[in-house]
């Protein structure tokens, strides 16, 4: 008897579920994600598994939108983050069944932060280097005073390169590139120098922390005022614009020379001579243009030192100077010069910028003529055959495939590594003293 009423009982609920079932199909495939089906879900472009109502693609609905202008303008939120519960509007039915979000794949890369918008390498020698630098010895010497500066001293002959890079990385090619640069000219047994500092201008958005490290490799480190440049033509690349505040390097008149270095010119030899050979000439005052006067009525016309490589060594008929390697004076004049002349896009060729601009103002043929140096004091486009020849490679030359160059980088910056380690470093670091 109670066997007969356990299948009768069984029978009955099992005639209950299947009519239950029948009723309430759609429900009970669904599983509920965030409140929205699973059935309708659909692959997105990082291979995520996501309902289409909060699908990106075009002709969303209206929570879709809602979604993505909240992640859209939710800028301080990591990009692995995914929205609270709160965040998207909940649409479950009570009796929905609550799963927990699906894990994205662990080959999968996420976005970038909004942080990181615009920093991404365009080229190759852009990208970041697997190189690391004695950060905690550079850190410990910051506070130290640059190296072969008398602050109290007459006008020094400087070294000078400009820091224009917007990544804060340490790793950044071009960080990487000016320590490597200042290891050269201040501390290399084979190019140093035994009288002359090293300043690095840096522009308004380079990090504390990377201006730290430069510091404590015995570099000055000054900031450059920005200059807006904006020419407006096919071709312009957003990363020039800020090439122009290099301008400001003339009102450094605390230096009575300035023997500048772009961060991918490299010197394999002692460079010293550079001083010398950059003489001092007399403004042409029969050649003076009307972008020669300034705006109180005084002439810019004055002595000056203004030289420079050829950019293309190689034709005769090539008479403008590369703007990566330059001897020059400051001057409160010339700056204003500059200054009031730089905004006039049709005076030079934009697309090389600020080369462009100083050919103009230092024209072979104007009044501020430039004086051109032998391409060994900076060998554009260098050559196998260069090795030995040159005493400064104007390159990218932690990118080059070519051995020269490579081996070139390469030992450099193992022994700039080992140095910075060693006894030596910290000895002339404790006699340079504190600020």
């Amino acid at each position: 008897m109670r066997r007969w009423r356990a299948v009768a009982l069984a029978t009955i609920l099992t005639v209950t579920f299947v009519y239950y079932a029948a009723q309430n199909q759609d429900r009970l495939s669904d599983a509920y994600f965030f409140g929205i089906p699973l059935r309708e879900r659909e692959r997105d472009e990082f291979g995520i598994y996501l309902p289409q109502s909060i699908s990106t693609n075009a002709g969303d609905s209206d929570i879709a939108k809602s979604s993505t202008d909240k992640q859209t303008h939710s800028s301080s939120s990591p990009p692995d983050e995914r929205p609270s519960h709160e965040e998207i509007p909940q649409s479950k039915p009570d009796d929905a069944v609550d799963l927990p979000p699906p894990p994205p794949p662990k080959d999968v890369q996420l976005p970038p932060s909004p942080a990181q918008v615009g920093l991404q390498a365009e080229f190759n020698f852009q990208k970041d280097l697997d190189l690391d630098l004695a950060v905690d010895v550079l850190r410990k010497f910051s506070n130290n005073k640059p190296h072969h500066y008398d602050l109290n001293g007459p006008k020094p002959n400087v070294y000078a390169t400009f820091m224009a890079t917007r990544s804060p990385s340490l790793k950044d090619p071009y960080y990487l590139a000016i320590h490597s640069l200042i290891y050269r000219l201040l501390w290399s047994p084979r190019s140093r120098t035994e009288k002359h500092a090293v300043v690095v201008f840096v522009a308004d958005f380079v990090t504390p922390e990377q201006r730290e490290l430069l510091a404590g490799a015995g570099a000055i480190v000054r900031e450059l005022a920005p200059l807006e440049w904006n020419p407006n033509v096919e071709g312009f690349q957003s990363r020039w614009k800020d090439l122009f505040a290099k301008l400001n390097m003339w009102k450094e008149i605390d230096f009575s020379k300035i023997v500048f270095l772009d961060a991918d010119a490299f010197p394999v030899a002692n460079t010293d001579a550079m001083f010398d050979l950059a003489v001092e000439q007399k403004c042409v005052e029969d050649k003076l243009e009307p972008e020669d006067q300034l705006p109180d009525g005084k002439s810019a016309c004055e002595p000056y030192v203004f030289a420079g490589i050829p950019h293309n060594p190689f034709s005769k008929d090539n008479i403008e100077v590369n703007g990566g390697v330059l001897v020059f004076s400051p001057s409160e004049n010339m700056h204003q010069r500059l200054l009031q002349n730089y905004l006039k896009y049709d005076k030079y060729d934009v697309k090389t910028v600020e080369q462009g601009f100083l050919n103009w103002q230092f024209n072979i043929k104007g009044a501020f003529p430039a004086t051109a140096l032998d391409r060994e004091w900076g060998a554009v486009f260098p050559k196998d055959e260069d090795e030995g020849k040159v005493k400064v490679v104007h390159e990218k030359i932690w990118s080059e495939e070519s051995m020269w160059m490579k081996k070139e980088w390469v030992e450099q910056w193992v022994e700039m590594s080992q140095f910075y380690m060693g006894e030596e470093f910290a000895k002339f670091r404790f006699w340079d003293g504190t600020t």
